[in-house]
């Protein structure tokens, strides 16, 4: 099962997800670690452990491994010296004890963390952190000395990266492991060695898909970047350990098979595609070669809108994709030599739009081109914005001009 395969459902009080059990981390800290034996046998009373070992990470790498954990980002413009020191001040030193645990009877609601997130959780890990935190801050004034996954989307995110995907898997199947001690910072900590590497993690750890280009990988990247949808831009990036720009954080750079690799992270709300649309191409992705990517008619439309929308000129390597893509469903109304046509394309993918009620929206990222030549042709938020304001105007008008004025009004609006 892959971080995207989880999914909730609401019961009477609570909700459960469709793993047959829930898992979570527990994390000691430095000022944590005297409490060890007292932790474990408060983790027993109330689950299974699976694993009970010693993390140790590198000098080298400690403060990115402790800012990818905490889902930080990882400034491409700041040297590691000048970063905050929050999360490694916190965590204290560079080993640390890591529980696994099992729990058959997970409790889900919502839940409100630390920083304030209101998220479901499994509120017997949340209550016995709680109960840990509280006792050894009664005792030595350490506030956040345990650390813990709160669900299993954030398990599903931590526990591959801190212990591998293959240790990970075993956990999952309900396998105890005993290890003392595991020596290793955080996956793709120096980089990838392939992609086969890099995506056997992201499936594991969030929910994507590769929107175009992806019809060479894991095996290859000729165009060395990578554009990805996905619902939660940094925890994206910081499962890859992606060097992010400040003003944009949703762009960035990895290191695969010592080659830089752009990375271009498009997510849910911020209007590069409908939010709608972006929603309905997670729900219903699929996969090629282990990676994810957008189903065909998904894969059509997207590129095709991608292709005249988001680009000044269609470039030519798109013309026989979408080409082979209409061949193989049957659409008979694509004409290819027409994909110059800006009104033509616009009134098809208009069609599509007005079915699946989509609307263009001026996208966030300020960079991304707009082709208004073909926009113009596509249901838009903006009329619903003009439509609004429209109609609130005209209400005001009505209420301080006489009717005959205001019926002589509308057949001027009519005829324009």
């Amino acid at each position: 099962m892959y971080y995207s395969d989880i999914l909730f459902e609401k019961n009477a009080n609570s909700y459960q997800h469709n793993l047959s059990s829930d898992f979570a981390c527990f994390a000691l800290w430095q000022s944590a670690k005297p409490y060890r034996d007292k932790i474990r046998t408060l983790l027993e009373e109330k689950f299974e452990i699976l694993l009970e070992t010693e993390i140790e990470w590198s000098k080298k790498n400690f403060k990115q491994n402790a800012a990818r954990l905490y889902e930080t980002p990882i400034r491409s413009n700041i040297p590691d010296a000048k970063w905050t020191t929050g999360h490694e001040k916190k965590i204290g030193s560079r080993s640390f004890i890591l529980f696994v645990v099992k729990d058959n009877s997970p409790n889900y609601t919502y839940g409100r963390s630390v920083s304030k997130k209101i998220e479901l959780s499994n509120l017997n890990v949340v209550n016995l952190k709680n109960e840990i935190r509280a006792i050894i801050f009664s005792e030595v004034k350490a506030k956040f000395a345990v650390h813990s996954t709160n669900n299993i989307h954030e398990f599903f995110f931590q526990a591959p990266l801190i212990l591998g995907v293959d240790l990970f898997q075993k956990l999952l199947n309900g396998q105890k492991i005993i290890q003392e001690k595991i020596s290793k910072d955080l996956e793709g900590a120096d980089g990838w060695t392939s992609y086969q590497e890099l995506f056997n993690i992201l499936n594991y750890t969030n929910n994507y898909l590769v929107l175009r280009g992806f019809e060479s990988l894991p095996n290859e990247n000729p165009e060395k970047d990578l554009d990805v949808l996905t619902d939660n831009y940094q925890r994206f990036a910081s499962a890859l350990g992606a060097a992010q720009l400040g003003h944009q954080p949703y762009k960035g750079k990895i290191r695969v098979n010592n080659e830089k690799v752009s990375l271009d992270i498009r997510y849910v709300g911020d209007k590069y595609y409908h939010t709608a649309w972006a929603k309905e191409m997670l729900e219903t992705k699929v996969t090629l070669n282990g990676v994810f990517i957008p189903r065909s008619d998904h894969y059509f439309f997207s590129l095709l809108f991608h292709a005249k929308v988001q680009k000044p000129k269609v470039k030519e390597k798109y013309i026989p994709i979408l080409s082979k893509i209409a061949t193989n469903l049957n659409f008979s109304w694509y004409k290819p030599e027409k994909l110059a046509d800006d009104k033509y394309v616009g009134q098809l993918l208009n069609g599509y739009f007005r079915t699946h009620y989509y609307y263009y929206e001026d996208p966030l990222d300020k960079g991304v081109h707009k082709n208004e030549a073909v926009i113009k042709h596509i249901q838009s938020d903006r009329m619903l914005n003009y439509k609004f304001w429209t109609k609130k105007i005209e209400g005001k008008l009505i209420e301080v001009l006489p009717v005959r004025t205001v019926k002589v009004l509308k057949k001027i609006k009519r005829k324009l």
